[in-house]
């Protein structure tokens, strides 16, 4: 989710369907750039055993031989 700080909130740039007292985590980037990709590149490789568990199984091996 995308956000800004007005100088005294951070303040959700989108609506969300949170409930009240919500906890979340929120990560500022040092700088823009390299940083922020740094940030990116990190979670997704994070994300790699979840997509390797969904998408490696017998249903999908046919799109292997694509």
């Amino acid at each position: 989710m995308r956000a800004h700080y007005d100088g005294k909130n951070i303040v959700l740039d989108e609506p969300a369907r949170l409930k009240p007292n919500t906890k979340v985590h929120v990560v500022v980037p040092e700088e823009e750039g390299e940083t922020a990709t740094a940030l990116i590149e990190s979670c997704a490789r994070l994300s790699e055993p979840a997509f390797r568990t969904v998408w490696d199984n017998p249903l999908d091996a046919d799109y292997d031989r694509l």
